[in-house]
């Protein structure tokens, strides 16, 4: 897959696995940091809410932002800015400073920093690859796809060697090296006028109208949203089903865990000769019937590894279904406005996720925890029904 992309967008893709890799160091580290100031599970689930809050509240300002700024450029100062803030959590730590408020403060500023950044990813790939874009966004995902089950092995074992507060030094480094794969790149579109609170809120009307009347890539929004309600409502009680209601260990249930990363890789994998050999309006249906399959068979089986192989075959199925549908979004949404209709996508996408999760929660407490995966089924389903009656069918 890789080879047959140009060396440039090779070194694209090494830069941001550096960067994905220093994420995961992130991701994994601060709720433990959180739990060593407050030893409280009720903080360390609250940093879940704050990583998805900005995207909601700031993700159209957001687009309009990558729209109107030369892009590479508003990728190095995201990129500095977000190892700084890093480097900031183990400075503050060492100087006998840091509080839990400045986790939160930093976090939330990050957030939407790095929605800037991943954002105008999607913006300039087509610019990178113009001719091969599913092939492109199928390598991308795959370098993300690996760093997210490299990274938390690689935190879990730096945490124990050398501690979470260090092993932040080595994510501000990654940025670092993403840096330099930056400087490397060619610019892309030229800055219009200077943003002001007129023009922000302008185009946010412009992203918002235009989000509406393309049908298809609203329908890809309905899916998203619906979508990550169902999966984040079986995800966030997967160790709660794993641990209480099928009483597994801590190695079956990391087993469990492993399969996920490696239907992500499989996915990345796939999407380009399943594209090959089948039209998208009849693979992206074909795709989210799979992962429907998957949820019941994880709502009906006994088996100690159905979760984990429910959640290969729907992250196998998501994987695809995303670069596929990120193909179809640059091939149909202009250039000069792909940030501000993607920031509105993203804020009905990350919206549902929160619900889902606090649903999965109450169905676990109240009834029968099986009944989280029937709901995730019938979130599949659903998409597969907006598949086949929207415009997506005629791809």
């Amino acid at each position: 897959m890789l080879l047959q992309l140009p060396l440039s967008y090779i070194r694209f893709l090494i830069g941001m696995f550096i960067s994905r890799l220093g994420d995961s160091l992130f991701t994994f580290a601060i709720p433990w940091i959180a739990y060593k100031l407050t030893q409280s599970s009720i903080i360390m689930g609250s940093m879940y809410a704050v990583s998805v809050l900005p995207i909601v509240l700031f993700g159209p300002i957001v687009g309009s932002l990558v729209d109107r700024w030369e892009r590479k450029r508003l990728m190095i100062v995201t990129d500095v800015a977000r190892a700084l803030l890093v480097a900031l959590i183990p400075v503050l730590h060492f100087l006998g400073f840091l509080q839990l408020w400045h986790l939160y403060v930093i976090s939330f500023i990050l957030t939407i920093l790095s929605l800037m950044f991943d954002v105008s990813i999607v913006a300039i790939i087509p610019s990178l690859v113009p001719n091969q874009l599913t092939r492109a966004n199928a390598s991308y995902q795959l370098t993300n796809q690996i760093a997210e089950l490299a990274g938390p092995l690689l935190a879990g074992a730096l945490i124990v060697s050398i501690g979470g507060f260090h092993a932040l030094w080595l994510d501000t480094a990654s940025f670092l090296g993403t840096l330099v794969v930056l400087m490397l790149m060619p610019s892309f579109v030229k800055p219009k006028s200077l943003t002001s609170l007129s023009h922000i809120f302008k185009d946010i009307g412009e992203g918002f109208r235009w989000l509406v009347g393309s049908k298809i890539n609203l329908s890809f929004s309905l899916q998203a949203m619906i979508g990550n309600f169902g999966y984040s409502a079986a995800f966030g009680v997967l160790m709660f089903y794993l641990l209480n209601t099928l009483q597994l260990d801590a190695q079956q249930s990391s087993l469990n865990y492993t399969l996920l990363g490696f239907g992500g890789i499989i996915g990345s994998l796939l999407a380009v000769p399943l594209e090959h050999r089948f039209r998208r309006g009849v693979l992206i249906p074909m795709l989210l019937a799979l992962g429907t399959i998957g949820f019941i068979f994880a709502a009906f089986s006994q088996f100690w590894l159905a979760p984990g192989l429910a959640f290969f075959a729907v992250t196998v199925c998501n994987v695809a279904w995303n670069t596929i549908v990120t193909s179809v979004r640059q091939e149909t949404i202009p250039s000069d406005m792909i940030g501000r209709v993607l920031g509105f996508s993203r804020v009905l996408t990350r919206l549902a996720m929160p619900l889902g999760a606090m649903t999965g929660a109450a169905l676990s407490e109240w009834a029968d925890p099986r009944a989280v995966f029937v709901v995730a089924a019938g979130a599949k389903a659903l998409e597969v029904i907006i598949a086949l009656a929207t415009p997506i069918r005629k791809l």
